[in-house]
C-alpha cells in the first residue's frame, strides 16, 4: 500500500429511519463529489450491527483527516458513530474495492503497540494453513493497525472473507498449526470484538 494513502474504518447510523438501504442511497452523492476518497466497500450487518447502520472501508490521502472530511459531507440525518484511522500491515497491498459476495467479519483486537508486529507475524504464519483448509472457504482481506500510536495501544482490525456462515463456523476449528498461532495472538490482545456483515458493493 502506498504510504501516501491511509485506510479508514467508518461506522454510520441513519437517524431518520429507512434502514441500511436508505442510508446507503443517501451516501451515494458523497462518493461522487469526494474525489480523493476511494470506497473499498460498504457493509450491512448480519450480527452485532443495527439495521440502521453501515460499516465502510475507505482509502484517503494520508494527510487528510477522514473524520473531518466525513462530517463535512454527510447528510444531516446521518450520524458518524466512529471513524478510525488505520494503516495496513501484511494485507492489503492496495485499496482495490472489494467485490466478492459472501460474509465479511470485522474483528477488532485491543493490542499494545509493542506487540503489533508479533500479532502480524503470527497471523501471516497462521494464514498459510488457514486459507488452504478444504473444510471451508475463507481469506483474510486485511490486517490493519491503529494509525495513532501516542497512546501506546489501540485497535487492530482483521477483515476476513468467508464464502458463507457455514464456512465461518467450520473455520472455528482450523488446522492445528494455525490454531496454535491464533491462541498466541489472542494472548497478546486485551479484548476482541467481531461483527458479521455482508458486502453491499461499491456504488454504481
Amino acid at each position: 500500500m502506498s504510504p501516501t494513502r491511509r485506510f479508514w474504518f467508518v461506522r454510520l447510523r441513519a437517524t431518520g429511519g429507512g434502514g441500511w438501504q436508505a442510508l446507503h442511497d443517501r451516501l451515494l452523492p458523497c462518493w461522487s463529489a469526494w474525489t480523493d476518497a476511494r470506497l473499498m466497500g460498504s457493509f450491512l450487518g448480519l450480527f452485532g450491527l443495527s439495521n440502521q447502520e453501515l460499516f465502510l472501508m475507505l482509502s484517503l490521502p494520508s494527510q487528510e483527516d477522514g473524520q473531518a472530511g466525513l462530517r463535512g459531507r454527510l447528510p444531516p440525518d446521518v450520524e458518524l458513530v466512529q471513524a478510525l484511522a488505520l494503516d495496513a500491515t501484511a494485507r492489503p497491498a492496495d485499496d482495490t474495492p472489494l467485490t466478492r459476495a459472501g460474509v465479511y467479519v470485522f474483528r477488532f483486537f485491543d493490542v499494545a503497540d509493542a506487540d503489533v508486529q508479533e500479532v502480524v507475524d503470527l497471523s501471516v504464519t497462521a494464514w498459510e494453513t488457514f486459507e488452504r483448509d478444504d473444510a471451508y472457504a475463507a481469506e483474510p482481506m486485511g490486517l490493519f493497525r491503529f494509525a495513532e500510536r501516542s497512546a501506546g495501544r489501540g485497535p487492530m482490525l482483521l477483515l476476513t472473507w468467508y464464502r458463507d456462515l457455514a464456512s465461518w463456523e467450520r473455520s472455528r476449528a482450523p488446522h492445528p498449526d494455525a490454531t496454535a498461532n491464533f491462541r498466541r495472538r489472542a494472548a497478546l490482545t486485551r479484548s476482541a470484538l467481531p461483527y458479521a456483515t455482508r458486502l453491499i458493493g461499491p456504488p454504481a
